[in-house]
């Protein structure tokens, strides 16, 4: 019997239908990355990426995917998963002509079409080229130079865009490369599960360590676990070693990341960095005009006027993502008036929440070096004054902390404005008054006060 094709018309609807019973996270890491074989002889063939993976899915969902299938394409005896290695001789010659469900667009919910993460929808300017250039590198092969590479900034700023960019372009291109894009919270899951389900790491190991390019996003956040620390620094040196490469993305540098293994530390810094920086009004604009373009392909006459984009971008100092969702919320706005253009007194009363909640947001280094000084009695000249006497140092450090923590700029960005510091002053600052605050009652009213005045100066 040969095989069919009615299935793999199936399959395509029963995704959608599988991501909302089991949710984003699970389908992310599963059926997502299952490919549909063939249907041979009343059995409906997929294969999944490591025997970890098969087992979870044959555990959680192949039941379900058997019953959805049936009622688009009813007839078949079964559905049977395999690993790659796993499949019969007579079907491996089906796997290059296998659909690849990653690459299709998978939205989360009915009414919010999710934008595609490639680079062609990345906007570039001069605080994220670098990454945006290496990242490209790295896709097209051309960047084997630097096995290892960190991009950091803050969240929201793009680093998740890039490394979905990445894999789009490695799955769509014809090198043969195979690519693997792991959240922290995935990498965490499926290893502390196959060390409590058979005590041993190997399906694991299996998955991280087979492709040519792996990407890890967040990496800051399994950090803290010795187990999974030690399997982190085994993954990245050995494909480091054997010349595959490894992408990560991270809110600082290595030097930032508090909580991290020494040698893991070394070897991170060791890799390629490049910055995603913050948004100015130019991208933020930029960014404004391609989301609305991405809701109107879904949604025929969908428009904000220009005006209204300049105001948005002027008065919501946020990231890409939340900018998203501001016209996710004006596209919401047309359909409770019925009036499909957006003018800019109805962009304010749209966003009115978000407009009214940016005092905070919109505390610019500046304005904390102007009111910590204040505070201190002394001049903001005085206060970035590179000096080491204590009535200046400690003034300037305090600025420094309350400008990360208030400003939310990055550690590099923040040591430029305070006079060209290093990063790593910034962060030593960083992180003996996180500490004080908590540890000394007289240090953390004295901070609390400094914010209160800070907040209230930046809405004078």
């Amino acid at each position: 019997m040969a095989a069919g094709h009615g299935a793999a018309h199936a399959y395509s609807s029963v995704r959608k239908e599988l991501l909302t019973e089991f949710g984003a996270d699970f389908f992310r890491s599963y059926v997502d990355r299952l490919r549909y074989i063939a249907e041979l002889n009343g059995e409906v063939v997929f294969a999944a990426e490591t025997s970890f993976a098969r087992d979870r899915l044959a555990e959680r969902a192949k039941d379900r995917l058997e019953a959805r299938l049936r009622v688009y394409h009813p007839g078949f005896e079964r559905v049977v998963i395999y690993t790659e290695r796993e499949l019969p001789e007579d079907l491996r010659s089906e796997i290059s002509h296998a659909a690849n469900p990653s690459d299709e667009p998978c939205v989360a919910a009915p009414s919010r079409h999710q934008l595609s993460y490639e680079f062609e929808t990345f906007c570039v300017d001069q605080t994220n080229f670098r990454a945006h250039a290496i990242a490209q590198m790295i896709a097209s092969g051309a960047g084997m130079a630097f096995p290892l590479t960190l991009i950091y900034g803050q969240p929201g700023a793009g680093k998740t865009h890039l490394l979905n960019a990445i894999k789009h372009a490695i799955n769509a291109g014809d090198s043969g490369r195979k690519v693997l894009l792991l959240w922290s919270q995935e990498f965490l899951e499926h290893f502390q599960s196959a060390l409590h389900k058979k005590r041993d790491s190997s399906d694991f190991k299996e998955m991280v360590r087979q492709p040519h390019v792996l990407l890890i996003d967040d990496i800051q956040r399994i950090f803290g676990k010795k187990a999974t620390e030690e399997e982190a620094l085994a993954t990245i040196a050995l494909a480091v070693k054997e010349g595959r490469q490894i992408v990560l993305t991270a809110d600082t540098t290595a030097d930032g990341m508090s909580g991290l293994d020494e040698r893991l530390r070394r070897l991170l810094k060791g890799a390629m960095t490049c910055e995603v920086g913050e948004a100015g009004p130019e991208l933020r604009r930029r960014i404004l005009e391609m989301r609305v373009a991405h809701y109107a392909r879904h949604t025929p006459g969908f428009s904000v006027a220009p005006e209204a984009l300049d105001m948005i971008a002027e008065r919501l100092p946020v990231s890409g993502r939340e900018l998203d969702g501001a016209v996710g919320q004006l596209l919401l706005e047309t359909k409770i008036t019925g009036e499909l253009h957006v003018t800019t007194e109805v962009a304010e009363t749209a966003l009115q929440g978000k407009l009214a909640n940016m005092a905070e947001k919109r505390i610019t280094i500046q304005q904390v070096q102007k009111s910590v000084a204040a505070h201190f009695n002394m001049s903001v000249d005085e206060l970035l004054a590179r000096t080491r006497q204590q009535n200046i140092a400690r003034p300037r450090q305090i600025a420094m902390y309350l400008a990360l923590k208030l400003a939310k700029r990055s550690l590099p960005y923040t040591g430029d404005k305070f006079g060209g510091f290093d990063h790593t002053t910034v962060m030593f600052a960083r992180n003996k008054f996180e500490k004080l605050y908590t540890t000394d009652p007289l240090v953390k009213a004295e901070l609390d006060e400094i914010m209160r005045r800070i907040r209230r100066d930046s809405q004078d």
